[in-house]
């Protein structure tokens, strides 16, 4: 995938930025090419060589209709996480780590509401801090919109999720009784 600069991209390790510089340095080997990737999240400017961008998982920030999906999933009904922390991390770090929107929305849904719910380590804290900012920043990268109302999109979502999971767990224990 060709990137330029200006473009809007996501780094899987790093968040959402935008291409300000492709850079040369010359190197024993020869010359190599860096695209210089500023993420105003983490206040971070990364250089990432730019015949590793895919083999990173670097893309295109997502498109306004995959932020329509994203949303949708963020208002689902949540899935119920394995109770013990080392498999419940594992995944959530696996859906993060693939650096996808959906995926990252959901590992946020079910995380979120697991809080609600169970005990939650800190890691768990922190692996839910990590996938709400990743959503943040790209969907305030798409949308040129502030961080506080993106954060308010996001968490009304959320609390959509809260409820209907309520709901749900509400109507089993109404039809066991």
């Amino acid at each position: 995938m060709e990137f330029s600069v200006g473009d809007k991209v996501m780094h899987p390790g790093k968040g959402a930025g935008r291409i300000v510089e492709l850079q040369s340095q010359e190197l024993v080997e020869g010359f190599e090419h860096y695209y210089v990737i500023e993420i105003p999240d983490q206040e971070l400017t990364v250089s990432v060589p730019t015949t590793k961008m895919e083999d990173l998982g670097v893309r295109r920030v997502m498109s306004r209709a995959k932020l329509s999906r994203v949303l949708d999933t963020l208002r689902g009904e949540p899935d119920h996480l394995p109770p013990g922390y080392r498999k419940r991390q594992d995944l959530i770090r696996t859906k993060l780590d693939t650096g996808q929107p959906l995926l990252i929305a959901e590992a946020l849904r079910d995380l979120a509401w697991h809080q609600q719910v169970s005990h939650s380590t800190k890691k768990d804290a922190d692996l839910l801090a990590r996938a709400r900012q990743f959503l943040i920043g790209e969907v305030c990268l798409l949308t040129d919109k502030d961080t506080e109302v993106v954060r308010g999109m996001i968490d009304t979502a959320l609390a959509v999720a809260a409820a209907r999971a309520a709901e749900a767990a509400a109507s089993t224990r109404a039809t066991a009784a």
